[in-house]
This record gives C-alpha cells, structure tokens and sequence, in this order.
C-alpha cells in the first residue's frame, strides 16, 4: 500500500501515534483500547511576546572582530562575538495537551487495526473487545477548523472523556462540553541557559503576558452525556461524536497579547455550537473535497508492490531492511511528505515549524521553534514540485515578518541598512544572533537564503504581480544588508568578513575554531541573492541604480575554490576539519537548493561537490541524509541518491518523551515520522524533495526527464508534477527510458530525456 499506514497494535509512544492536522490544529491518535489518547496542538501556542531586545556591545563587538578578523586573529575574533555580540534564545513552541477517553470494557482483544488514511486525511481504528464491536475514525477539517472523532460500536459502551491541558489554565465542565481557558508562558527563560527552554516563565506583568487561548470538546451521543466536575461521562453509547477546537489571541508578531482585541473564547464557543449542530457526514464531506483537491494533485508510481508492500507499517520498515524490493514503499514514504506539509502548513497558519506542528513536551528540542541554517528552508522544498504552492504561503508571511523585525537587528548590530536574519527565529521574528558557540550565532545569511523561496515561488508560478509587490521588495531589503558588510579581499574579490560555516568547526592547531574570513555558504547565498533579484529586474523590466550597484556587486563576489583532495572549500582556506564528517554540508548549496552549480555548466565544481560528499560520508542525521540525498540527485547519480534514502528508512526505535538520543543516527519512526533522533520533520520533507530531484529537473529553459534516476526503479510514472514555467507534467518510464509525457498549461521548453 502506498497511501496507508497501518498497525496492528495501539500506539505506545507519541512517535507510534498517527498525525493529524489542519495547519493550525494538530493531533496524535493512539487508538488505545483502555486509555485512549489524543495528543493536542495549537500553532499559535509560543512562549514569549513581542520585545524589543537589544545590545548596547553589538556594534563595537562586530566592529572589533572585524579588525582582528582582517589581522588574523580568527579565535580572538570568534570570542569578542561569543562575548559581546549575542543575546539570547528564540522563544518555544508549546504543546496545548491530551483529550483522554477511559474505556470501561475490559476482555480479549481481537482483529485490532489501526490505519492512516493518506488520501483521505482520516485516522481509524476497528477491533473487537469483550465480543464487541468498535470502529472509531477521526479528521481534521480545515473549513471547519475542528477535530472531529467518532465513537461507533455495535453494543452499548461507557467510557469518559477529559481534557488535560499541560498550560497554566482553568477548565469548566457542563453537561456535555468542556472549556479550558489558558495562557502561554511569557519566556521560556531563554536569557538563563546555555541551550533554550531551561524552564518557562510566568511573568507577573500584564504587558509581559503571554498568548492567551481557549479549547472545548463537545460531545453528541445516543447514550447519557453527565459531568461528575471533573470530566465527562457517557454511558449506554453505540454512536458518540466529539467535536474539539481552539483559539488564542494571537493577531500578528507585533501585537502583544496583552493588547490584542481578539477574544479567542467567544470565538470557541461560537464555533463549538455550530459544528455540534452539523451532520458528522457535512463534516466529512466538507473535509475531503478541501483536503482531497491538494493531495490528488500528484501520483507517483515505481511499479514495485511486493509480499511486503501489505504489512504493518513498522513491520514492513524492518523488513524492507533485509528485502528492499518493496518500491512501494518509497511512494508511501513520499505520500506522506505531502500529506504531513498539507496537514501543517495551510493558508492563515503559522509556517512549519522543526517538527511541522506535532509535539508532545513543553521542552522540546531546539525549542521545536524555526531553525534558518537549513531545517526551515527544507520543509518546503518539494512543496512547489508538488504542486503545494499554498503551503508556502505561511513561509511567506514567516519572511515578510523578517523582513520587518530584522531591520532593527541589522542597524543595532551591524549598522547597516536592509535587515538580517541568524540561525532562530520564532513566532514574534526573533532574528538576533542567540546565545553560545558563534559556530550557530553568528550566521547572518538566513535571511538572504529564504529570499530564495520568493523568486522560486515566481519561476513555478510565473505571478509577476507577486513578483513585483512581495518578492522583490524583501529581497531588495535583503540585499541591503549583504551590500553593506561586503569586504574587500585584497584581490579584488568581496566576501562577508567574518562568516561561519553553519556549526561546523575547524582547528587552528590550538583551538577549535568556527570563524573565518570569509565561508563558501555565505558568499554563495549573497551571490544566489544577487542573481536573483537580476534576474527578477529583468522580468519587471527595471534597469535602475540599485540594480546596477548589485550587477557590480555580483560579478566581484568571490568564486568557489578546491582544494587538495578534490573538494569544495568549505572555508577561506583549507583549514584541518575538526569533524569531516559533520552532518552539516553547508558549502555545497549552490548545487541545491540554489543552481549555481551544475554538471552541465560547472562539470569541475560538480566534481568538487562529489568529493566533499565522498569525503563527508554517508552518516548523518534525518536531514543530513535528506539534503545528501538531493546533492546526489542534483549530480545525476540516482544510485547514491537511493543509497541514502535507504539509510533514511532504517527504523528507529521509539523513546519515552524524555528519553532524547542526540546523535547521527537519522532513521525513521515507526509512524514514518523522521527520525533526528528525536523527531524533525524536516528529514520527511527533504527525502520526499530528493525524489523529486531524482525524476524531474527544470530551470527557466529546459525540463530534463530523469536525471538521477537509480538502476531500481526500472520502471514507474508521474502524474501531475509542477515544474519552473507554469507547467504540470505527467511521464512514463519503462526499463529506465522514458517512454511518454504530456505538458500542461505555461511556457513551451526543450524536455530532455
């Protein structure tokens, strides 16, 4: 099967659970048989506020590393910033809590399944308890903004539902409706520690307080609804339907909650009582033709169903380690990609965040906020190929937000014009350079990098209006910035001086050191930039000063350079790597995301890349083996592109919530979740992107059919893929030829098989 996950037992941990969401609501469904629990999530439940924070050292700090950067002092460099030039975290992204429903049947469990629809968004469960039949099915609609989970059974059951929130919060109970009222944590005490979310912080100032927010489950049933006060009860049911929903005051990054004029819980209530009066089918319906028009946009199919292809999901993962024959598979890991950014990144939401819009700790990992060195940019690299370009419209206002808070960062820290984004930002637009190793602060090219999904938007849609009124605005904003901190260095070239290399780390023969003069990854991302917003000029048909100063500007950036064992310099120079195989590959982005370099146009460069990946190795985490995976494709060698997304489906066992292991083993979950370890969904969706990048590449001219495709998948076809142009195309492949394909729609282009 390629559209169903399924199992044959009760999901014990949260990565067993099966996701649901609408962009703004998301769930967990366990499906168990005594306790059954229903993980919540709201996108709009952050700690923190809107501040305005600031550093008086910033500007002299930078100015200073600048000076020893220029001397060579590059580890007296890197302390002066560590030291005087960072703030503080990003603030978290919070869980909102559990409906729990305890069931007093108790006796033999038989023919027990559990499934994921894929195609129709819906999670169900059917088994026999106590010679009783159950069938139980849940969505999440996106036009009624609404869980809505059924309880049907053949005899009568008893059981009660409550809902445990994990915020400070208040919760009354009526005859058949439970409403909690809450409010978010105003810090997540990201000043104290050396890594976010040491502890959340409840301020004692109004205008310190956080979102506010209210959530209420509604039950209908034939049976008898009571409340005893602390939760409900229902008894004698055979057909029960719970109706959940949540607001919070949220109204823009730049609004406190304090002074919001949005009362999330009259809101609820409205919301709540509507839906309760609506037929459970109305709802359905209604669910599937929104839901439906997105995911049946594309089909892929690698002809590979084998004896495996139809057992449990994490049965069929362990198996395929010993048998990777089942294709089928693969289709089903790349369905899921689409159905998870589908599911958490709608119009009017918040953007996905590291693990899209599940989670279970209210300390999560990296504080579960956006991380801009790489992991927010690859959730959504195959939405465009997809055929998803309403999902990136949260990334959209994401950047827009940007685009206003980092001016402030760019003139207080830099003092230059435009704005700057570092390496976090959260739901207020954090974009100050954090706490800790300058090896993450101190990475200033974020904002020019999610400049790239901007005019990407505008090669596949071809929106001129779009192009002109959002996209080139904030990458002109963006530019700003990177003209002024450009440096000369002394031969004519200009780079950022000093830059990092995200995370990584080389040594000096006393020191590990992260700063250097300047880094391939930065130097590339303003060129990217630059070229970018040429190329935008030339579309609009503007020729004026500024474009002017940054064609000049483009043409003196510093071109890439090799070094002694073939690869591309990741650094000024060929520094002694303290990891060469670290997880990041920072330096080989102009060969994807951006198409700076390729085998066609820059056959050495590409050679150069292939070096580093052979140097760096295939290890990794869920995401480092993600983006490997679209490096090899982009290089045309879909054998090693398969390789690692063979290591990417390797089964990961799952943790108690508190049991993280950090390491760089990537993997997959037993519900497919991406494996870090912990969970980031960002893996899901740069492997679903590599599949794409292995069957279809285009630019501006040319469709090229094939281009990394690996000796497995002999035969297969595509329905409905977007490529740059405007265009959808279908394809068929048989003995790793194409055989057929038909263009849809947009301008005419060379396709080359």
């Amino acid at each position: 099967m390629k559209d169903v996950l399924w199992y044959n037992s009760p999901a014990k941990y949260w990565t067993d659970a099966l996701p649901l969401g609408n962009g703004t609501l998301g769930a967990m469904l366990f499906f168990d048989i005594s306790e059954d629990r229903i993980a919540l999530n709201h996108d709009r439940l952050w700690t923190g506020h809107p501040v305005n924070i600031t550093n008086d050292k910033a500007k002299k700090a930078y100015g200073k590393a600048c000076s020893l950067t220029a001397e060579g002092r590059l580890y007296d460099a890197q302390k002066e910033l560590e030291k005087h030039f960072s703030t503080c975290w990003s603030q978290a992204y919070l869980p909102l809590g559990d409906i729990i429903i305890r069931y007093e049947d108790k006796g033999l469990l038989k023919k027990y399944k559990r499934e994921l629809k894929l195609s129709r968004s819906m999670a169900t469960a059917q088994y026999n308890l106590h010679s009783n039949d159950y069938s139980l099915e849940a969505f999440v609609s996106f036009p009624d903004n609404a869980l809505v989970y059924r309880i049907k059974t053949v005899k009568p059951i008893n059981f009660t539902v409550s809902l445990d929130c994990k915020l400070q919060s208040v919760t009354d109970i009526s005859e058949n409706m439970i409403i909690t009222d809450g409010l978010c944590p105003s810090d997540s005490d990201s000043f104290s520690s050396k890594y976010p979310c040491h502890s959340l912080v409840y301020s004692k100032d109004e205008a310190e307080q956080g979102v506010s927010f209210t959530a209420a489950l509604k039950i209908n049933t034939d049976g008898v609804c009571s409340s005893d006060g602390e939760d409900l009860s229902v008894t004698g049911s055979t057909l029960t339907t719970l109706y959940f929903t949540a607001e919070t005051n949220f109204e823009n990054p730049f609004t406190p909650p304090c002074q919001s004029a949005k009362e999330p819980h009259s809101i609820v209530l409205e919301r709540i009582g509507r839906l309760s009066k609506e037929e459970y089918n109305d709802l359905k319906t209604a669910h599937l033709k929104d839901y439906k028009e997105l995911y049946d946009r594309v089909e892929l199919d690698l002809c590979g169903k084998n004896k495996n292809s139809d057992l449990p999901t994490d049965k069929r993962l362990k198996k395929y380690q010993d048998d990777p024959t089942d294709l089928e598979l693969y289709e089903l890991f790349y369905n899921f990609a689409r159905y998870l950014l589908i599911s958490c990144s709608r119009e009017g939401s918040a953007a996905a965040n590291l693990q899209g819009i599940w989670s279970e700790n209210l300390k999560a990992p990296w504080n579960s906020n956006y991380t801009v060195n790489i992991n927010t940019e690859m959730n959504y690299w195959h939405a465009l190929p997809c055929g998803l370009d309403r999902m990136c419209f949260p990334l959209f206002d994401l950047i827009h937000t940007l685009s206003i808070t980092g001016e402030k960062t760019a003139a207080d820290f830099y003092g230059a014009r435009g704005f700057v984004c570092h390496h976090n930002s959260d739901l207020w637009g954090f974009t100050l350079p954090t706490s800790g190793s300058a090896s993450w602060s101190y990475f200033n090219a974020a904002s020019g990098w999610l400049c790239h999904h901007l005019y990407e938007y505008y090669e596949y849609s071809l929106d001129k209006a779009f192009l002109a009124n959002t996209a080139l605005p904030i990458m002109k904003k963006a530019a700003e910035f990177y003209l002024d901190i450009l440096k000369e260095n002394g031969d004519g070239t200009l780079s950022v001086s000093p830059s990092t290399s995200p995370e990584n780390l080389y040594t000096d023969g006393r020191h590990s050191v992260s700063l250097a003069k300047s880094t391939t990854i930065t130097d590339t991302v303003v060129l990217n930039l630059f070229n970018e917003i040429l190329s935008a000029c030339d579309e609009l048909g503007i020729c004026d000063e500024f474009y002017v100063t940054v064609r000049n500007a483009a043409e003196k950036i510093k071109p890439f350079k090799v070094g002694s064992y073939g690869q591309l310099l990741e650094w000024d120079d060929e520094y002694e790597e303290c990891d060469i195989h670290h997880r990041h590959v920072s330096h080989l982005i102009g060969l994807h995301p951006f198409n700076l370099i390729t085998p066609e146009k820059t056959p050495e460069l590409a050679e150069a890349c292939r070096a580093t990946l052979f140097r760096r190795g295939d290890d990794g985490t869920g995401w480092s083996l993600a983006w490997k995976i679209n490096f090899y494709a982009r290089l045309g060698d879909g054998n090693s592109a398969l390789r690692l997304l063979k290591r990417q489906l390797r089964p990961v066992r799952s943790r108690r919530k508190s049991d993280f292991n950090y390491g760089d083993g990537g993997g997959t979950y037993p519900n497919l979740f991406d494996a870090h370890p912990p969970f980031q969904i960002d893996g899901n969706f740069g492997a679903a992107s590599g599949i794409n990048e292995m069957l279809v590449k285009s630019d501006s001219e040319c469709i090229y059919l094939l281009p990394a495709l690996p000796d497995e998948w002999k035969n297969g076809s595509v329905k409905g893929m977007r490529v740059k142009g405007n265009m959808t195309i279908d394809f068929e492949w048989k003995d790793g030829k194409v055989a057929s394909y038909s263009l849809r729609g947009g301008q005419k282009k060379v396709v080359f098989e």
